[in-house]
């Protein structure tokens, strides 16, 4: 018995002799760790949880050629709350008040979804809690001084993160070629091409791992962001609109697929409206994709002005010598070429056969004279950069197909069809810029989209200090160039279209369109017009593509003339008609905006204002030289009358209002009107004009 005690009590002592043993090694373990350890695995926790996050800086904006904003960034906020902050007094007064607060801002939710949401984040310490993504400014200055969250930071824990979004004033105008760039996608057009410059410098801020996400350990940033660039475009809005309008107009009438118009200025190269339409299934016209720069094709008979080109330059034929078109008809090697008035005429002058777009005189022109030495009449051909890119700005351009001797597609049948516009493919940028480049008297320059980009102001990249003219043909030839596309409208297949407000000029294509390398039976075709006006002095020049019309009329004369026509005389009305001394400094009659702007303006323009200002917009009469603030109350629907888009939306959403806003330039129009009444969130329409 004695015994069995004494090893009961042996084995007692022995488990309790390793039990302390044990908590022996975990207490010295733990002194290790804390003490002896404790800066290394404090730095390797930091490590961890802490890390340097980006701050996106603020984008740049995109102009027009007068300013008008195309493409803005407006701030939006990411409101967050640190639950663990305030004091449990503190929360118990607050919270409800602080969840009625919240359902007013935000009525999608009720009160007691709030009060249930900050209890839920109370009750589990979350340090982090998400209250509402895309708040914007006006909502985020009532969520400041809602109870609780008015404490702050350090005693209310309210968390703001600011962020933007892009918009853009001018709408749906231009839409691919200003494009878009997001942190997910590279995006087209503009805002591709010029990110770099339009995104800034990204910041630096130090963020702590926890539950959810990432929130910032303090307010201070390591590195403070740089804003984005301005980019400064060629884009005219003006023009870009009636463009627009004339493209929707004729693709309604003609039913077609879809269609292109480039505006160009003469001299500068520099691209005023590019619009590309496409009907989707809705019956809405949409920019989807940037035809003008990235859709090739073969073009047809506007590519005679670049076989009228080579054969002037190397002095084959004249303006008015006679031509033996074989009643439009001729045989190249067991294929025939026709004209569309076959068997109407015998012979004609080369005028008569280039306004007529007889394909047999030009055929037979190129043929004959270049058959043995086919490069030479290239040569012409890639003195226009038909070969090669035009290089302009944003991506997206394919390199044009000019069919050549040494490729596998050439046959002797190439020849005579290249001379029409076939066997080549190329886009309607590419032409454009040939074309433009010989009725500006010979002087190719290449099209541009940009004409600066501006940091706070100050000019950092100059395009027009890069301009180059390359010569391309003589001025004689250019001459001769012109009294041949002016009499495409005076005598030949564009005379269907008269305009009692500007000469015109151009030339007609109405080309086939290959499918599966070969044309089919059912024909289709691309309606395409190149030209300028006025016709004797160039001061602008359009290029026209409509793409598969199908309401019978397939003529460029009845599908795309028209299209530029009306383009030409409305530009011509507005612009080239009533040009104005750029010289004479003209004072605005009535504007508004931020007085801070008008103070340059006035001292610019020798102005005094008579008022003593103390808001921060204002509207001015500076032929009287006064000035009044523009009154903002709550509640109350501010008069916006004049203002900048960007401007409007800022007073607007001060207001907590949702502005819509559609045309471009400055306010002219605003639903409700000024002095009504009005809640947060409600819809507020303003028309610019």
């Amino acid at each position: 018995m004695t015994n069995i005690k004494r090893d009961i009590l042996w084995r007692v002592v022995f488990g309790m002799g390793a039990v302390v043993i044990f908590a022996g090694l975990i207490l010295f373990q733990m002194f290790k760790v804390q003490v002896l350890e404790g800066e290394k695995w404090l730095s390797l926790s930091d490590s961890i949880t802490i890390h340097q996050q980006d701050i996106s800086a603020s984008r740049g904006n995109i102009f027009s050629d007068d300013g008008s904003l195309l493409s803005t960034s407006m701030p939006i906020y990411e409101i967050r709350w640190d639950a663990t902050v305030p004091s449990s007094d503190t929360f118990k007064t607050y919270v409800d008040q602080l969840a009625i607060g919240l359902s007013e801002v935000f009525p999608d939710n009720t009160a007691s979804y709030y009060r249930t949401m900050l209890l839920r984040a109370r009750r589990d310490k979350n340090r982090y809690t998400l209250i509402r993504r895309r708040v914007t400014y006006s909502e985020q200055k009532v969520l400041k001084k809602l109870p609780l969250f008015n404490k702050g930071r350090y005693k209310g824990g309210y968390l703001s993160e600011l962020t933007t979004k892009r918009v853009k004033p001018a709408g749906q105008l231009a839409y691919r070629t200003i494009g878009y760039s997001t942190i997910d996608n590279p995006g087209v057009g503009l805002e591709r091409a010029y990110n770099s410059d339009l995104g800034g410098v990204k910041g630096k801020r130090i963020v702590q791992r926890i539950s959810g996400g990432y929130r910032p350990v303090n307010d201070e940033n390591l590195l403070e962001p740089q804003n984005g660039r301005d980019v400064h475009t060629t884009i005219n809005i003006d023009f870009q609109e009636i463009t627009q309008r004339s493209l929707e107009k004729a693709l309604l009438k003609h039913k077609a697929d879809h269609g292109s118009v480039i505006v160009m200025e003469v001299a500068t190269g520099k691209i005023k409206a590019i619009s590309n339409l496409r009907v989707t299934e809705t019956g809405e016209f949409v920019e989807q994709y940037n035809s003008a720069i990235g859709e090739s094709y073969e073009p047809g008979s506007v590519w005679k002005v670049f076989s009228a080109m080579a054969a002037f330059e190397d002095e084959l034929i004249d303006l008015d010598d006679s031509l033996d078109i074989q009643n439009g008809e001729r045989d190249y090697f067991g294929k025939p070429m026709q004209d569309s008035d076959k068997g109407r005429f015998q012979k004609m002058s080369f005028t008569q056969a280039f306004a007529r777009s007889s394909n047999v005189a030009f055929s037979s022109i190129i043929f004959d004279n270049y058959n043995k030495n086919p490069s030479k009449y290239l040569a012409h051909l890639k003195t226009l950069d038909l070969d090669k890119k035009t290089g302009i700005e944003i991506l997206g351009e394919p390199k044009p197909f000019l069919n050549h001797p040494s490729s596998s597609s050439w046959s002797k049948l190439t020849l005579p069809w290249l001379a029409i516009g076939y066997e080549n493919q190329h886009t309607p940028l590419q032409l454009l810029a040939a074309y433009n480049g010989i009725i500006n008297d010979g002087k190719m320059i290449k099209p541009r989209l940009v004409n600066e980009v501006t940091d706070a102001g100050l000019v950092i990249k100059d395009n027009n200090k890069k301009v180059k003219e390359v010569t391309v043909c003589s001025k004689e030839t250019s001459d001769k160039i012109k009294k041949l596309t002016a009499a495409v409208f005076t005598e030949g297949s564009a005379s269907n279209v008269k305009s009692n407000v500007v000469a015109l000029a151009g030339k007609t294509g109405t080309a086939q369109i290959a499918s599966g390398g070969a044309y089919q039976t059912t024909k289709l075709y691309n309606a395409s017009f190149v030209g300028h006006f006025p016709a004797d002095k160039p001061a602008y020049s359009i290029y026209v593509m409509i793409n598969r019309p199908s309401n019978g009329a397939f003529y460029a004369s009845y599908v795309a003339a028209p299209v530029f026509a009306e383009i030409a005389e409305k530009i011509y009305t507005i612009s080239v008609k009533q040009e104005v001394n750029a010289s004479v400094k003209k004072a605005p009659t009535y504007t508004a905006g931020y007085v801070s702007d008008f103070n340059i303006l006035s001292r610019y323009l020798n102005i005094s204002l008579n008022e003593e200002i103390d808001g921060e917009v204002v509207r001015i009469d500076a032929t009287k030289g006064t000035a009044k603030n523009v009154v903002v109350n709550t509640g109350i629907m501010p008069n916006v009358k004049g203002l900048g888009a960007k401007d409007a939306m800022y007073l607007l959403e001060m207001q907590g209002l949702k502005p819509l806003i559609s045309g471009y330039g400055r306010v002219m129009e605003q639903s409700p009107n000024p002095g009504v009444r009005v809640i947060k969130n409600q819809r507020v329409r303003i028309q610019l004009k």
